[in-house]
């Protein structure tokens, strides 16, 4: 146990480091969230070596204090690094806040025991495990299979427009993250102590370790990544070019009426890389493809609703033929962008 101590402590610096190569390379929201993914990794190690030592018991002002909190963070991290990587996103937006939600639960129902005097703490933890800290660990388990699903989910909803590079990166991620998650969920239900959770902790360096030596491998990988969007060599000029073949194709063709429609196929029919396109997206149209596409299916949805040769058509109906998959996702984007459902809006013409 001792070597594997040893080991760990030795990873917390081997964190640190790499976190901090990582942060300097750019300050971009996807590299602020692989860096503070991989600095809280190592802080979360040195958090296991504090809670399992004697040093919990010789300085027990601090024992459980940020455990919870830094683990509560490693999938929202992930999710949003994805995010970044494969949409594009480049800031942080008012609902990325629900991200924090489980923190803000955990504080609330187990608040009273963090502000406890350390030693009167270490006590209460030690007689009221089972029944009050147990409860956390399970929860945290639940917030990780749960972010584990939806890191996977994106990835292979979005794998085709990605390079193979940031394929292999991104899979890389999602199944450090996942092989965490599976094995913390059984430690979880069968360890006997902290010290069992020891290989965990070992598992979850592979992620440093990994990005680590994607960088030895490639030091441009980064870089790369940031030039898809920051460092190409598209001009205003080119972004209008673009724009005005968007603006043709949604107005004149109705490609927006191809259910299948994404980037990258926008991209094929324009001609177009499709980096380039959704750079212009971001950039020059300052609107998410989606947003941009699903308001020119609500305005068709909105003439098929006040179309009497449509009068027949349910709503499911009027949604297919306006480009939605389903009727939920219609609905969303309909109520998005007129502040009432189709239904209402209906409704209100034949009241007219």
């Amino acid at each position: 146990m001792e070597i594997i101590r040893y080991i760990l402590f030795t990873q917390v610096f081997i964190a640190f480091f790499v976190a901090g190569g990582v942060f300097f390379k750019a300050r971009t929201l996807r590299i602020t969230t692989l860096s503070l993914l991989i600095a809280l990794v190592g802080f979360h190690i040195l958090l296991f070596l504090y809670g399992s030592g004697s040093l919990s018991l010789l300085y027990p002002e601090f024992r459980s204090w940020f455990y919870y909190e830094v683990a509560f963070l490693f999938g929202p991290l992930l999710f949003v690094h994805l995010q970044c990587l494969i949409q594009n996103k480049q800031k942080l937006r008012f609902i990325d806040a629900l991200h924090l939600l489980p923190i803000l639960i955990f504080w609330i129902g187990y608040g009273d025991v963090l502000l406890m005097e350390g030693k009167l703490r270490g006590e209460y933890i030690n007689e009221n495990f089972i029944n009050r800290t147990m409860l956390w660990n399970y929860f945290l388990v639940f917030q990780m299979v749960i972010y584990a699903i939806g890191c996977s989910f994106l990835l292979y909803l979005k794998r085709f427009e990605l390079t193979k590079k940031q394929q292999n990166y991104s899979l890389f991620m999602v199944l450090a993250y996942v092989c965490s998650t599976i094995l913390i969920s059984y430690l979880t239900h069968f360890a006997n102590n902290w010290r069992d959770f020891a290989s965990y902790y070992l598992i979850l360096t592979l992620l440093i370790f990994g990005v680590g030596y994607l960088l030895f491998k490639n030091p441009d990988f980064l870089k790369q990544i940031r030039k898809k969007y920051f460092g190409s060599n598209l001009s205003v000029k080119d972004m209008q070019r673009i724009t005005s073949k968007i603006e043709t194709a949604f107005t004149e063709d109705l490609l927006f009426l191809d259910s299948g429609l994404s980037i990258s196929k926008l991209g094929k029919i324009l001609d177009e890389k499709p980096h380039h396109v959704s750079q212009t997206f971001s950039e020059y149209v300052s609107e998410s493809f989606n947003d941009y596409l699903n308001k020119h299916r609500v305005e068709i949805a909105k003439k098929y609703l006040h179309d009497s040769a449509y009068s027949n058509f349910k709503i499911e109906a009027i949604a297919l033929e306006s480009g939605f998959n389903n009727k939920v996702t219609f609905y969303k984007a309909f109520t998005k962008f007129s502040n009432q459902t189709p239904s209402a809006f209906r409704k209100q013409k034949k009241s007219e």
